[in-house]
């Protein structure tokens, strides 16, 4: 998980050498508590370590300077046994000074060269092969050249122009390092992909599509300011892992905030902070961000989730199997337990015997059409991401409406009755087996024992075959009857059940 506090971060940036202090963590924390000093610099803190210049005038700033050690040693130190702040306040001093004095014997024996585009390949051709000693002086460079632009917009160009120069994979780390610096001040941000014209919804799915290089993203990248499209290209080609951290960390910061995600109606809120969540969930389960961006998102939530933004979503899905399919897609992208029991409820509520009776179908509908709507709401309710007690629940209600409802319309009765011989009686049970007219369980077994006492009568056969012409039109009749029994569950491939 990414640091959100400055005490966590401080206490992952707990550096014992002067190299520790290089770290993208440390660099962070520099960020944070010498923010004053390297806005009024307009530099990064990759400036800052590299520059033999910057690290003097920052030491001249007083206290700028040991009030952002103060601050980073109470962080430190806190919660710690055996140590006190005084105590951790000289060893970042003495930190410190080993960087100040790397930096001034680096540049005192080798004069440095700022990173230039035009001759990238051919200054990387110079560097020392060693790794840690070659990484020291390409920053040293590159220091160098940032420090030549005055502005995030200029810094943030050229830093693009070199990665699009295409340097070895080794090499990019450093440039890498030194934009993901610049992504992660909010001033920063806004040069590369504008401030203007975004909710913070929109803001969210730009930073998700920047940080996951995903070209088939349907997020809009703008053209202007087009630093954005630069960086887009460059995390399509090859994601750059701490640039994606810095634009990841933006995103929970949005995320965390209290700006709505939309500027529209609380159902549009809604689905834009769902959308916000499928983005920031991960493959197994969890957030990136942990449970700070879990629990973010669940307070976001929980003031959308109600009855009338519930309701509002319904608009449009007159039927009873719609809305509980509308109810169960947003209870499983649903964050939060206050929120998952409020869905439970509203479907619980959704799915009364009163109001499933009456609202199961049109009032217009036939006795058929009815139980095949029961049957629609016990299927849905199968594939339900819900508690299975809950779940068990709901779908021995809808048996129970189904089987009033066989019992109350007198459906059977009125078919038994009707009939003159078996077949006139048996053929619309048959049918009322097909088509997931019932439910699988008591119901359909009720039907098709009913069925099957009329089909075993002696003049059921003779009754479906009366009408046929020839020996021909008896076969179909026969093959037309066996396939609708398979159909109903009353005859196997093997034969029809007589």
């Amino acid at each position: 998980m990414l640091p959100q506090t400055e005490e966590q971060l401080a206490k992952a940036a707990l550096c014992k050498a002067p190299e520790d202090i290089y770290s993208v963590s440390a660099r962070e924390l520099i960020s944070r508590h010498c923010r004053s000093f390297l806005d009024a610099m307009r530099a990064t803190p990759t400036e800052l370590l590299f520059s033999e210049d910057l690290q003097k005038k920052l030491e001249n700033a007083g206290t700028a300077y040991s009030g952002a050690v103060q601050k980073v040693a109470i962080a430190q130190v806190s919660g710690t046994k055996n140590r006190d702040v005084a105590g951790r306040i000289k060893e970042i001093f003495a930190l410190c000074d080993g960087v100040r004095n790397r930096t001034l014997e680096a540049v005192t024996a080798i004069p440095v060269d700022p990173l230039d585009p035009k001759r990238l390949k051919e200054q990387l051709a110079l560097l020392p092969a060693e790794g840690e000693q070659r990484l020291f002086r390409l920053n040293l460079m590159l220091a160098r050249a940032l420090l030549k632009e005055k502005g995030w917009d200029e810094k943030t160009a050229l830093l693009l122009t070199l990665c699009e120069a295409d340097p070895p994979a080794a090499d990019m780390v450093a440039l890498d390092v030194a934009l993901s610096e610049i992504i992660r001040l909010p001033a920063g941000l806004d040069t590369i992909i504008g401030k203007q014209g975004k909710t913070v919804g929109e803001r969210i799915a730009l930073l998700s599509k920047l940080a996951s290089g995903k070209a088939d993203d349907p997020a809009p990248v703008p053209s202007d300011p087009p630093l954005a499209q630069r960086l887009m290209n460059l995390q399509a080609r090859a994601a750059q892992p701490n640039v994606t951290a810095g634009l990841q960390a933006q995103m929970l910061a949005a995320i965390t905030g209290t700006y709505p995600m939309t500027s529209g109606s609380t159902a549009d809120e809604l689905r834009a902070t769902l959308d916000v969540a499928q983005r920031v969930r991960l493959k197994n389960g969890q957030f990136l961000g942990g449970e700070t961006t879990e629990a973010a998102l669940a307070r976001r939530l929980s003031r959308l989730v109600n009855d009338q933004n519930i309701h509002d979503l319904m608009v449009g899905a007159p039927r009873l199997a719609e809305r509980l399919q509308r109810c169960l897609d947003l209870y499983r992208k649903m964050i939060g337990p206050q929120n998952y029991d409020f869905l439970k409820k509203y479907i619980d509520y959704l799915l009364q015997e009163r109001t499933v009776a009456s609202d199961v179908a049109p009032k217009s509908a036939s006795v058929p059409e009815r139980l095949r709507g029961l049957t629609e709401l016990h299927t849905i309710l199968m594939g339900a991401p819900l508690p299975s007690v809950f779940r068990g629940k709901l779908q021995l209600r809808m048996e129970e409406v189904q089987n009033n409802l066989l019992d109350e319309s007198g459906i059977l009765d009125r078919i038994v009755k009707r009939g003159g011989n078996s077949a006139e009686k048996a053929l619309p049970l048959i049918d009322l087996c097909c088509n997931d007219t019932l439910i699988k369980g008591s119901n359909l077994r009720r039907v098709r024992e009913l069925a099957q006492r009329h089909i075993k009568q002696p003049d059921f056969l003779p009754s479906i075959l009366a009408a046929a012409t020839d020996d021909a039109d008896r076969v179909k009749r026969m093959q037309d009857l066996h396939d609708r029994l398979i159909e109903a569950g009353l005859a196997s491939d093997g034969g029809a059940e007589k």
